[in-house]
């Protein structure tokens, strides 16, 4: 099993919204595409009169601040995560949504009947799940018929061959970010094929423009990848993306991601 959907590496990286926090503050500061990832999201979302949505793995909620507001009338909305430390935080936003509850759920066995849902959503996440195939079945199993569920992942290019062969030049046998995602944007139709009779993938264009090299050398110790690193070695990496930072401007590197939008 690959280390990031590992439950307990899961769970000690999002036991609070301290990582997590950190990593979307980073993409928002230095993303260059000026339309918001968030924003793009949601413009993909359909949303109706009277539906009943479920987010699985919704973090901290920063997804939905601002946006809850704008559901149509008769909306109801779940947010759900296994990480009681994220809940307590969604349940400071949004207790006072009446159209809004909170659960603690596993996708891996989703506590709700058959057919009960619009719209189930899973945003950067999928990746975690130890037994996918379980995850998908009882996603579709919670789907009415035409229910439609999104599921944003990032890509195997993009920053993370960009970082690992950074990191190689100093630390020549390290596997960092060398480990593919489990489900990413190069395989995520041909796995949502096998549950869900039409599915189609949508590309974010973005890259980072990093200006600050000690936010990047942050980034990367918030990750498993380069967890027990020496100081040295980050050291090292810090000078040699401060020397692109003076030379370019900027540290620009790509970002693959995107949203899969699947019908049952």
């Amino acid at each position: 099993m690959a280390i990031m959907n590992v439950t307990k590496n899961v769970k000690n990286q999002f036991s609070n919204d301290k990582n997590l926090a950190m990593r979307i503050n980073f993409y928002k500061k230095y993303t260059t595409n000026k339309y918001k990832f968030a924003d793009w999201l949601f413009d993909k979302y359909v949303f109706k009169e009277n539906m009943k949505i479920l987010e699985l793995g919704c973090g901290n909620g920063s997804h939905w601040e601002g946006k809850i507001e704008t559901l149509p009338d008769g909306c109801s909305l779940v947010l759900s995560d296994f990480s009681e430390g994220m809940l307590d935080l969604v349940r400071e936003k949004f207790s006072a949504n009446e159209n809004v509850s909170i659960k603690k759920i596993d996708i891996q066995e989703i506590p709700f009947e058959d057919e009960t849902f619009d719209i189930v959503i899973a945003n950067h996440m999928l990746f975690h799940v130890p037994d996918l195939n379980k995850a998908l079945l009882e996603v579709k199993r919670v789907l009415k018929d035409n229910g439609v569920f999104y599921s944003a992942t990032d890509g195997n290019g993009g920053m993370r061959p960009f970082l690992h062969n950074a990191i190689v030049k100093f630390e020549p046998t390290s596997t960092a970010f060398t480990e593919q995602l489990p489900f990413n944007l190069q395989n995520g139709c041909e796995i949502l094929g096998k549950y869900f009779e039409n599915v189609q993938r949508f590309d974010y264009e973005n890259i980072l423009a990093i200006t600050n090299t000690q936010d990047l050398i942050e980034w990367l110790k918030s990750t498993k990848s380069i967890s027990g690193y020496s100081d040295e070695s980050l050291l090292n990496l810090y000078n040699y993306f401060e020397d692109i930072r003076i030379k370019d401007g900027a540290i620009n590197i790509p970002r693959e991601t995107g949203v899969f939008i699947s019908v049952k």
